[in-house]
């Protein structure tokens, strides 16, 4: 599934753009059936409202990042993985991942078992991927796989035939993981950022699953469900 500037008037969660949830995607490691991707787009590298390019720094170190999995169909996560960044200093940025499962994969919270600490963040061209036993991870930016006519949407509907994103990036979380990790059964996925909340919790602000599931409305135009 594919949206961005979810937040209100074509803007960002929050107005900060590293919380936007852009992307999730699903599929087989092409070449080896026995291995899943899971992808996690964020932080689109150009803003709409207001317009011009974001902050250059790729994930907000005091957010959350899930990933949950139900494996037996009840609509309940059995499986999260959870990434955490540290503060962007000259000009690095690093990452944990953790693994929670069971009923404690259903809550919010940013502890469970680490797979993978002090990942780089890729910031260039190059993709810095980390190896941990039978898991990869990737997390930086890259070129960003939406495509949509910015200008038509907003002119109700009238295209204009402009790709706007043609030339955009977007920060991906990326995970490359046994399908035995995923479970038995066909597999529900979503995906969601969380920032601190006043009472030392966690506080949901973007999620995405379905295709198409967020409206895109302006000027009480919007574009319908599917």
């Amino acid at each position: 599934m594919s949206h961005h500037y979810s937040g209100p008037d074509f803007r960002f969660p929050r107005g900060d753009a590293r919380l936007d949830f852009t992307d999730l995607y699903a599929f087989p490691k092409p070449g080896d059936t026995g291995k899943s991707i899971l992808i996690m787009n964020v932080h689109p590298s150009a803003g709409e409202n207001p317009p011009g390019p974001t902050t250059s720094e790729p994930f907000a170190p005091e957010a959350l990042y899930e990933l949950k999995i139900d494996s037996d169909g009840d609509a309940v996560a059995d499986v999260a993985y959870r990434v955490r960044f540290s503060a962007f200093k000259r000009g690095a940025q690093t990452a944990i991942l953790h693994r929670v499962d069971g009923p404690q994969a259903a809550g919010t919270g940013d502890g469970g078992r680490v797979i993978v600490d002090g990942a780089p963040v890729s910031l260039g061209r190059e993709a810095r991927v980390t190896e941990a036993g039978d898991t990869r991870f990737f997390a930086g930016w890259r070129s960003d796989p939406f495509f949509c006519d910015v200008e038509g949407a907003k002119s109700n509907l009238q295209f204009t035939g402009d790709d706007f994103f043609a030339d955009k990036d977007v920060c991906s979380i990326v995970l490359e993981v046994p399908n035995s990790a995923l479970g038995e059964k066909e597999v529900r996925l979503w995906a969601r950022t969380l920032t601190p909340d006043d009472g030392g919790g966690w506080l949901q602000v973007e999620r995405g699953a379905r295709p198409a599931q967020a409206v895109a409305c302006r000027r009480k135009r919007c574009l319908p469900r599917r």
